[in-house]
């Protein structure tokens, strides 16, 4: 059975079948040996980014929401929700830049 994500193609070492602007972001990977990129380390890296920016949740944030699903009157998928917008949140705070001014 072939993966179907592009992220599994990927880990999966199927670059042929990647989607265009990976295989396109692959072979822009620098040249020197030192920091070549592979597509497994690639969709590794964006994935991280992913679930930094709040587009995926984390492993940690889908265990805490099953184990507080059964005690709270919302559901798993709720929680998960809940925890990725406080993860884009997050990432846009850390991003946007910092007015301080003092008065």
């Amino acid at each position: 059975m072939a993966p179907k994500s592009p992220l599994m193609k990927a880990l999966k070492g199927n670059q042929h079948k990647l989607p265009q602007h990976l295989q396109e972001a692959i072979k822009a990977a620098p040249e020197s040996p030192a920091k070549q990129t592979t597509a497994g380390e690639f969709a590794y890296k964006k994935s991280l980014k992913d679930k930094e920016m709040g587009k995926s949740t984390k492993v940690v944030d889908k265990f805490t929401s099953a184990l507080e699903a059964p005690f709270s009157d919302k559901t798993y998928a709720e929680l998960k929700k809940e925890k990725r917008a406080a993860q884009k949140k997050k990432y846009a705070a850390k991003k946007s830049p910092a007015k301080k001014y003092k008065k």
